[in-house]
Parts: structure tokens; C-alpha cells; sequence
């Protein structure tokens, strides 16, 4: 049960959510999880740490104002419920804007909407996508390119034979590269190409200007694999790069869309044994759409003569479609045991997928029929090409440490695939290390002693820097500079009362080591006596 200080923690937690970093909470007695919570940063726990069936503990993400990960160091470790670290590590970057700029080297870029000019050709540019921001973090995906501006002439009104406009509709920005972590996300791929064509029956397009429809931008690359398959490091998974927008045309083009997060961190370590019959992730984040393309379309009939024709008005062709946002990164999971360890739940590091590409800009078309003097025309603007997928995220990392293979019981159903997109993300990776025997400063952390005066006359106090989580009696081992034992000591008093006091009138003056167990644990201290 845990003691009333553990429990105003965590009534605390209830009403703090909101303010939660990564800070390092320090609790004596057990702690079992009975409802649906969000956790962030460190949990040192004298005890057992449990989270019974039908319970999920989540991450708080970076993105909610969390630090991304969730450690957890106790004496014993029950997971049955659930630990979900999904999309709660480094932040994916936002979408790129759409086109939404006309302009015009001959001052005619109300052309495209209105009359402008209507007696002489003039030129319309319109503006391609906006690329999205990079993603964050170490392996973060890469942001794409601008599409480029779509061109044309606008219409102008002749003595016979009137000539209509044609504007290319712009290219959509390039999608985001996929975050990395364990294994490579993808690249992103190019936006959507505005279009030049078009279908002109009975009627002049004018060629004062060329038709010119823009390029997609290329896509954005991927972020670098980081971190060790083997080793006791682990961290968040990292962002995918946002997607890009959609081109400009007579309709604006749409913005993209954010980029995935990575996946979180969640850290569990054991200094007796640990259980996993539940379920682990801390899954990369899907990516999100590019931003649709900019519809063509048709301005008013400019001229005032006989005939009311197709060759007075301009028309806009179909924009580029954006390419849509990068995955996130799978995140790390690290389990670590000192002792006893049954692993058969579930653990998830899966890289998130690229988003899809924005929808193309549609032409339009005008038909006119003015009978035996006018004659019949028939006007199409062609339609601009879809963005295509985002880069995908690659797989994260687990690892798992137990004292011996034999001993242990590890069989998780596990994945660390990369995510679909552009391109498959790569593999994560899964290690088992057997014959660890080391121990994660952070554990030793929950247990830290003052020494005081240090140095001393003929006695030293000491205490513990946090609230005692000592199980066993603690002892003392005094060497000389020589590594010569000259003293031993064993107490109940620090495991009971917090603070202990060691007379060592008996030792000449010099400098000497300190070796304190508590727990199984080694501490050692330099001590001077005056």
C-alpha cells in the first residue's frame, strides 16, 4: 500500500496534469495503478509497481507539454494492463501552407477572376505549395520543397477572332521524409505537377505568353538512425517532416498536414524481479495528407461584340496536389531485471506510415454555340496530378537485460516494423542481453546517502538524501588507502529511523573508504578524519 506522502503524489498528479516535465518522483511502499492515468518522467519506488488487467497507463507526450517517456524503477514490476507510449515522443512538423499568391509581370493578376486589361495580352503566375516544417528530434524526417508557380496569358479582345487565356496550374509541395530511429524512415515524395494542357475546338488561345504548368517540389529525405541495438541506452522515437500544400489556381490551394510523432520512451527496471504478461508500445504516429490542389476555372467574357464567344474570358488550369507528411519513429522500450524476469505480453515500437497525397486541381471547360455568324466552340483546362505518400517512419528499439537466459522466461510477441509510405521504413530492432550485471545509476539514485561532516572528528552521521526504501540491514566496510579493511559495521538504525551514526574514534587521522550496503547495492565513500 503506498504511504500517505506516496498518496498526496499522486492525488497531485491528478490535478497537475496539465504541468507534468520530467521530473523524478520518489516514493516509499508500493504503488499499484487501479485506474486509467497519465504519467511522465521518473518513478522511484522502494516497492512493487504494479498495473493490474484492464488498466493503461499513457505517456504524456511531448506534444501535451510531458517530457515523452515514462521510467519506472521499483523493486518489483507487475505489468498485466497496458503501458501506452504511443505518438508521445519527438514532435512531427507542421504542414506546409497552399499556394494562394496571384501575381503578374504586366499588372493583370485580377485577370484570372475578372477583366484586366481586356484589349491586350499580359501574363498571370500563380503560386505553388508551401513545404511543411521538419520534424524533431535526433532521426527527424526532412521537410520537402515548394512546388513552382503555374503561368499563362490571359485573353485579350481582338477586332475579329477574340483569343482566350490559359493559365498552368501550379505544382503542390513535396512531401516529408519519415523519422528514424532503430531503423531508417523513407524519404518523402514529389508534389503534385500543375498542368499546361488543354483543349481548344473553334476557338484561339493567345500566345502572347506560354502555357506553363508547375512542378511538384521533390520530396523531403529522411532523418539518420541513431542510438545502439545492444547497448543500455534508449530514447524517443523522432518526428516525421510535415506535408506539403497544394498549388494555386483560380482556387487557392489547401494547406498540408502535420507530420507523425515519434514514439515514446518507457523505461523498466527491476533491482528483484520483473512480470510482463500485458502490453508495451510506444508506436510512431501515422502522417497526415498533403493539401489538395487549387480547382481551375473561368473568368468573366471580357469583350463587347458580336459575339459573346469563348475567346473572351480566361480560364485556369488544374493545380498540384501536395504529397503528404512523414511517419513518425517507432520509440524505445527498455526492460531491465536483476533478478527473476517472465516476459510474454506484447511489446509495439512500429514506425507510423506516410500520409497520403492531396486530390489534384480540376480543370474546367466552356462551351459556346453562336449559331451560323459565331460558330461553335468548345474550351477544356486540363486537370493537375494528385501529391503521392508521405515518407514513412522506421522502427524503434527494444531491448530487455536479464542476469541469465536460463533463469529467465522472455517470449514477448513483439514488432518493430517500419511504417508503409513512399517507401517501407526499415526494421527497428529487438536485443536480448543476458548476463547483465549492472545496475542504472538512476536505481541507486532512489537511495542516496549524506554523509556528514565529512570530514570528521571521531564520528560521521549518515542519512538518506530522499525517504528510506531500505528492506535489508544495512552495512559498513571501512578500507585504508591500501584497500585494507580496518572496520565493519552492521545497523538497523538507518533502515529504520532514516539516519545512523558510526563511531570511529578508534581510526588514526587519514583518508579512508567507505563501502555501504543497502538492498544487495554498493555505495562507496571517500571519508577524512582530522
Amino acid at each position: 500500500m503506498l504511504n500517505k506522502c506516496a498518496l498526496a503524489v499522486f492525488a497531485l498528479l491528478g490535478i497537475q496534469q496539465a504541468n507534468a516535465q520530467c521530473s523524478t518522483t520518489n516514493i516509499s511502499g508500493d504503488y499499484t495503478v487501479n485506474a486509467d492515468i497519465i504519467l511522465s518522467g521518473t518513478y522511484n519506488i522502494s516497492g512493487t509497481f504494479k498495473i493490474p488487467a484492464n488498466v493503461t497507463v499513457y505517456v504524456k507526450p511531448f506534444s501535451s507539454g510531458g517530457c515523452g517517456k515514462l521510467e519506472i524503477n521499483a523493486q518489483k514490476i507487475i505489468i498485466i494492463g497496458a503501458i501506452n507510449g504511443d505518438y508521445s515522443g519527438n514532435t512531427g512538423g507542421s504542414g506546409g501552407l497552399g499556394g494562394s499568391a496571384v501575381t503578374s509581370l504586366t499588372g493583370d493578376n485580377t485577370a484570372i477572376n475578372t477583366c484586366s486589361n481586356k484589349d491586350n495580352t499580359g501574363v498571370v503566375m500563380v503560386e505553388g505549395g508551401k513545404f511543411g516544417s521538419n520534424g524533431s528530434g535526433p532521426g527527424a524526417g526532412v521537410q520537402g520543397q515548394n512546388g513552382t508557380t503555374g503561368s499563362g496569358p490571359k485573353q485579350q479582345c481582338l477586332n475579329s477572332s477574340d483569343e482566350c487565356g490559359m493559365i498552368g496550374g501550379s505544382g503542390g509541395a513535396g512531401g516529408g521524409g519519415g523519422g528514424s530511429y532503430g531503423g531508417a524512415g523513407s524519404a518523402g515524395s514529389n508534389g503534385g505537377n500543375g498542368t499546361n494542357t488543354y483543349t481548344a475546338t473553334g476557338v484561339n488561345v493567345s500566345t502572347g505568353y506560354i502555357v506553363v504548368g508547375g512542378s511538384g517540389g521533390t520530396g523531403g529525405s529522411t532523418g539518420v538512425v541513431y542510438g545502439t541495438a545492444s547497448g543500455n541506452d534508449i530514447d524517443l522515437g523522432s518526428g516525421g517532416a510535415g506535408a506539403g500544400g497544394g498549388g494555386c489556381s483560380y482556387n487557392v490551394g489547401l494547406p498540408g498536414g502535420k507530420g507523425g510523432n515519434g514514439g515514446g520512451l518507457v523505461k523498466l527496471i527491476a533491482t528483484d524481479s520483473i512480470k510482463i504478461s500485458g502490453k508495451i508500445t510506444s508506436n510512431g504516429e501515422n502522417g497526415t495528407n498533403g493539401g489538395d490542389g487549387g480547382n481551375g476555372g473561368i473568368s468573366p467574357k471580357c469583350c463587347s461584340d458580336g459575339c459573346d464567344d469563348a475567346g473572351e474570358e480566361t480560364l485556369s488550369c488544374g493545380a498540384g496536389g501536395g504529397s503528404g507528411s512523414g511517419g513518425g519513429s517507432g520509440g524505445g522500450i527498455y526492460i531491465q531485471s536483476q533478478n527473476a524476469a517472465v516476459i510474454s505480453g506484447t511489446l509495439q515500437t512500429t514506425g507510423g506510415n506516410g500520409g497520403n497525397g492531396g486530390l489534384k486541381g480540376n480543370g474546367t471547360s466552356d462551351t459556346y454555340s453562336g449559331g451560323i455568324f459565331c460558330g461553335t466552340e468548345n474550351l477544356t483546362s486540363g486537370n493537375g496530378n494528385a501529391g503521392t505518400k508521405g515518407g514513412a517512419g522506421g522502427g524503434g528499439r527494444i531491448k530487455i537485460f536479464v542476469p541469465s537466459c536460463l533463469s529467465a522466461t522472455v517470449n514477448p510477441v513483439y514488432s518493430i516494423s517500419g511504417g508503409t509510405g513512399n517507401a517501407s521504413g526499415s526494421n527497428g530492432t529487438y536485443q536480448l542481453v543476458c548476463g547483465f550485471t549492472g545496475i542504472e545509476n538512476n536505481i541507486k539514485e532512489q537511495n542516496t546517502l549524506i554523509l556528514f561532516p565529512n570530514p570528521f572528528q571521531d564520528k560521521i552521521s549518515v542519512r538518506f538524501k530522499y525517504d528510506p526504501s531500505v528492506n535489508d540491514m544495512s552495512r559498513f566496510s571501512i578500507s585504508n588507502t591500501l584497500g585494507e579493511v580496518v572496520k565493519t559495521e552492521s545497523s538497523d538504525e538507518l533502515r529504520n529511523q532514516g539516519q545512523c551514526t558510526l563511531d570511529l574514534s578508534d581510526l588514526q587521522p587519514g583518508i579512508y573508504f567507505i563501502q555501504i550496503t543497502l538492498n544487495q547495492l554498493h555505495y562507496d565513500y571517500k571519508i577524512i578524519k582530522q
